[in-house]
């Protein structure tokens, strides 16, 4: 009997590891499907227009924010310089919640130095907007032993000037 239980619960495992697996695939072919659709959006295309006009890729980044309604670039240095996106102003509307997650996949994979976890750390934050409503949106923000490398590297540069 106790035979019998030990195969059970060995199959149930494998069967329950092989579903998991699955859906696993299955979701990440569909956000795979929802980033190439927002790549092909008029939104993304002007998006990507001004990153690649402010050099985005290749400044030192304190934080990127993705919120419903714009995108927001902090540099280190300069300190405290910001880089906004507003959809508003731009004559787009608020993205939808799932939209501004993939936007946050998105902007990770242009900006390669964000999946880089060693430098940059994710997180999603609720605010409250002032109508009362709750948002949510994605902050990916420099880590201290980063950010102190890339100071200290700046330091050095203008020491030697």
């Amino acid at each position: 009997m106790m035979r019998y239980l030990a195969l059970f619960a060995v199959l149930a495992a494998s069967v329950s590891g092989i579903l998991l697996y699955l859906y696993c695939r299955h979701e990440r072919q569909k956000e795979l499907y929802r980033m190439e659709v927002l790549r092909s959006t008029k939104l993304y295309k002007h998006l990507h227009a001004a990153l690649v006009s402010c050099r985005a890729d290749s400044r030192d980044l304190d934080q990127v924010r993705i919120e419903r309604d714009r995108i927001t670039l902090t540099l280190v240095d300069p300190p405290h310089v910001l880089i906004q996106f507003d959809l508003h102003q731009a004559g787009f509307a608020k993205m939808s919640r799932v939209r501004t997650r993939v936007m946050a996949e998105v902007l990770a994979e242009d900006i390669s130095i964000l999946l880089d976890r060693s430098k940059y750390s994710l997180r999603r934050y609720r605010l409250m907007r002032p109508n009362g409503s709750w948002d949510y949106g994605y902050l990916y923000t420099v880590t201290i032993p980063y950010k102190d490398s890339i100071n200290t590297a700046r330091a050095r540069l203008r020491a030697r000037i």
